[in-house]
Order: C-alpha cells, then structure tokens, then sequence
C-alpha cells in the first residue's frame, strides 16, 4: 500500500528531524497547517491523526481504541485556549510542551 505524502512526512519527520522539541513541533506545525492559513483548524487536525493511525497500522496494538475524529477532538480540548476552533502555533506549542503523550504522536 503505497503511503500519502503526509506519511512519508511524518516519517521524515521521525527520521531526520533533530534539534530541540520546540523545533520539532514548530516544524510540525507548518506541516500540519495544510492550507498555510497560520492554524489547524479541525479538519486538518483529524487528517494528521487518521495518518498517524494509519502508520501505526490497523491491527497494530500500539494504535489508540478511540477514532481519529475522537482523538482530533480531544486534541482541540486540550489545546484550543479560546475556543475558536483553530489552533495557533503559540496553542499548539504549549499544548504539546506540556503534555508528553501528544508531543510524541505529533511531533515524533
């Protein structure tokens, strides 16, 4: 199965990416901002996390129990400080920054 060209970044990232976390997240960012609007917005948030469920694979035990739109939703929770819907970079940083869990599925 030949992968998107979102996952073949998402394995770059993992793969070649160094530098500090915030680097890591700030470049993970712009690659998530699919649009180049300057925020994720909810949709692009469930596309990121469908791919990443699709790396980990379907049957895979390391893959998540609840659905990407779940998981995408409970992202937004967490991160959208003034519940607009959009995630800035400034949201995104910080929310990732302080939680290990979501910093390791975005920014790998």
């Amino acid at each position: 199965m030949p992968l998107s060209s979102l996952q073949e970044f998402l394995l770059a990232i993992d793969v070649t990416s160094s530098g500090t976390p915030e680097e890591k997240l700030k470049w993970a960012f712009r690659m998530y901002d699919v649009d180049g609007n300057g925020v994720i917005d909810m949709h692009e948030m469930s596309k990121i996390v469908q791919a990443i469920y699709d790396m980990l694979g379907a049957c895979s035990t390391n893959r998540p129990a609840d659905s990407a739109e779940e998981r995408a939703k409970n992202i937004f929770a967490k991160m959208d400080e003034n519940n607009d819907g959009q995630l800035t970079q400034e949201e995104f940083l910080k929310g990732c920054l302080q939680d290990e869990e979501l910093s390791k599925m975005l920014a790998p």
